[in-house]
């Protein structure tokens, strides 16, 4: 038995030996690891190009003594009137001035495309066969006016910002016989009347279609993995009012639980390049496409320089709602959730700030149901005693956005809205939709 355990004794010390040895003078053999680039995650969502965002508000038809009435997108007649306005050509745009003295084009035979607010005409060009000198230098604008003279067989057509200035297309590929048709289209719908001389109201009620339908969230994983190079990078800091604070110490993620909102920064992105209407917007809607999409339709609704010595520039999207009898916009009242825009800041074509919801409706399988909303002197009476009314810009048919976050439901509720000068909207008070 003691020579078994020496014998024993002695193969395990030459065993260690051996492998030290092989440790101490033998070459190691290393496997090639092929370091793995971090791919950013991309939301799902719809993607859009740009002139897909580029639509009017609403087309007013003016019938002549003060008779209107108007189109909003998705309906039939606006559409069929705006392809045809894309097709045709407007030549010669140049600075008039003024609109012709004497004259109303909205007590004469034509129409009104309106913007919601001014847009460049490079951003027209997207969607129109503009041609003209120094476009790209002309200032917004926001209506599109055109109309025939009562003494002469011609259109005249006149782009109109709210600045007051008029640009007016010396040639037109419109006829006479195409204005009356257009206008044809408004005969048999509601009629609608001037009021303070500044707001188109529906002297019937108007019908909406109301919706709910199911919503989903965007969660803190999915845009950290989207908005940040290195999601693994980034800490976390809280806030007393529960709001969340992602950053890897340059980009910061603000997610607001209470309104389902979201603020994105990045102050360090790079900024070379030239001030250019059309290259922010493009920007724009590629980054939005890379991060979260659309989901929804959506307008571009303001386009502004944040002062006349920064390259800094701020976009504005709105969504829109329904299909029959027309889609509208989504508005946030106040007290409401922060929702229906998308706002992104950019500096010389680069995104540095990106806001918007985190709540993404699912119209797929919705609920609909037929709304009236007053009109004539009960909406009048309405306006009339709105306490801001001297600051009132627009008035207008929207939705706002109610949750029922127990059942996981939204409801889109038909409104009146009216849109303030600072460009914040209300929703005004009085008789809702039955």
């Amino acid at each position: 038995m003691e020579k078994v355990k020496t014998l024993v004794l002695t193969v395990l010390v030459g065993a260690s030996l051996v492998q030290s040895y092989l440790l101490a003078y033998s070459s190691p053999k290393f496997d090639t690891m092929i370091p793995v680039d971090y791919v950013e995650s991309k939301l799902e969502g719809t993607q859009a190009e740009l002139s897909q965002l580029l639509f009017p508000k609403d087309i007013v038809l003016h019938f002549g003594d003060d008779q209107h009435t108007i189109l909003y997108p998705n309906m039939t007649f606006y559409q069929m009137i705006l392809d045809v306005v894309k097709q045709r050509t407007f030549d010669g745009i140049r600075e008039a001035g003024e609109l012709p003295s004497g004259q109303s084009p909205r007590d004469s035979l034509g129409l009104e495309i309106r913007f919601p607010s001014g847009i460049p005409f490079t951003l027209l060009e997207q969607i129109m066969q503009l041609k003209g000198d120094s476009l790209a230098d002309a200032k917004p604008v926001d209506r599109i006016w055109i109309f025939t003279r009562a003494d002469r067989d011609e259109v005249r057509v006149f782009f109109a910002g709210s600045g007051g200035t008029v640009y007016e297309a010396a040639k037109a590929d419109l006829t006479v016989k195409d204005v009356e048709r257009f206008v044809a289209f408004g005969s048999a719908r509601t009629k609608y009347r001037m009021y303070g001389g500044r707001h188109y109201l529906p002297a019937e009620p108007l019908q909406m279609v109301g919706y709910e339908l199911n919503y989903r969230l965007f969660t803190a994983e999915q845009l950290q993995r989207s908005l940040f190079p290195d999601p693994y990078s980034t800490r976390i800091l809280r806030e007393r009012n529960g709001s969340e604070i992602y950053t890897d110490g340059k980009r910061g993620l603000r997610l607001s639980t209470g309104q389902h909102w979201m603020s994105y920064s990045d102050p360090a992105a790079p900024v070379e390049g030239t001030h250019n209407e059309l290259r922010t917007s493009l920007s724009a809607v590629q980054f939005i496409n890379r991060h979260g999409g659309w989901n929804g339709n959506y307008m571009v609704s303001a386009l502004r320089r944040e002062s006349a010595v920064s390259d800094e520039q701020t976009i504005w999207f709105r969504q829109y709602a329904g299909n029959y009898p027309g889609s509208f916009p989504i508005v946030s009242s106040e007290g409401g959730l922060p929702f229906g825009t998308i706002r992104l800041t950019l500096q010389n074509g680069v995104v540095t700030a990106y806001e918007r919801s985190v709540i993404q409706l699912e119209g797929e399988k919705s609920e609909r149901k037929l709304k009236e909303l007053p009109g004539g002197e009960t909406l009048e009476d309405m306006l009339r005693s709105y306490e801001k009314y001297e600051l009132v810009r627009n008035v207008m048919p929207a939705y706002r956005l109610l949750l029922d976050e127990e059942n996981d439901k939204a409801t889109l509720e038909p409104i009146w809205s009216v849109e303030l000068i600072d460009g914040t909207y209300e929703a005004l008070s009085g008789k809702g939709a039955r």
